[in-house]
This record gives C-alpha cells, structure tokens and sequence, in this order.
C-alpha cells in the first residue's frame, strides 16, 4: 500500500511537471546564448538578403518539403520559401512535412541563393539541435 501511494504521489508530480513545462506561448524574441534574436518574416530576408546575411534570426512556419535523412528542408510562413541547412552544425530532424516547427539560424547569402543554417528547430515541445 505505501509503495502505491508512493507512485501515485510521483506519477502525479510528474504529469504537473510535464503539463507546466509545455504552457509557453509563443514569443516573437528568444533568447539564446544571452542574445536576443528576433522573429522575422521569410519575405523580408528574401526582399533584402544583404541586410540579414551572417545574422541569427527566428523562423516561424511550415515544412513543405523535406530530405530524407532530415538534414534539410524547405520552409514557408506564407510570405515566402527558404532552404533551411542543418548539417553543418551536425543535425537532423525526423519527417515532418506539414508540420509547423520554428527555426533559429543564422542567414548566408551566396550569390542569388539565400538559405538558413539551422541552430536548432522546435516543434511543440520538442526542439532539435
């Protein structure tokens, strides 16, 4: 009987734990590593490359299409597309095309083609990176 009441007593704490650490809202700044990074649009960085190239930005949108391995994607918030890049820092995230994720990255310009390499990707409440 005590080592019931015992795992009531933990399973209940954990089930609030859980549930409390998933009630966020969605902010338009994070903050990482002590920066705040801003949430923009995938239309304005396509607009104006030059004037976001080498800065970390915030991402929100859909995955529309998707390597197999999970190291790229294609990303649309409805303002515009983008390539999003995560192998170079050594990721991958699982299918998810159709799913709405939001990235934090850093932009490269290079030439016309304007891309982001994902820092991490954050879809409900798990986040890769």
């Amino acid at each position: 009987m005590k080592k019931t009441l015992i795992l009531i007593v933990f399973a209940c704490g954990l089930a609030g734990f859980l549930i409390t650490a998933g009630c966020t809202s969605p902010a338009k700044e994070e903050v990482s590593g002590g920066n705040s990074i801003n949430a923009v649009k995938i239309g304005d960085i396509l607009e104006n490359p030059d004037s976001y190239n080498g800065r970390d930005v915030l991402i929100n949108g859909k995955v529309v299409n998707q390597c197999g391995s999970g190291c790229w994607f294609f990303l649309d918030d409805g303002s515009g597309t983008i390539y999003v890049d995560l192998l170079p820092n050594n990721f991958a995230i699982p299918p998810m095309i159709g799913s709405k994720v939001t990235v934090e990255g850093s932009v490269l310009v290079n030439g016309t083609d304007v891309s982001i390499l994902g820092t991490s990707v954050t879809t409900g409440l798990k986040v890769y990176s």
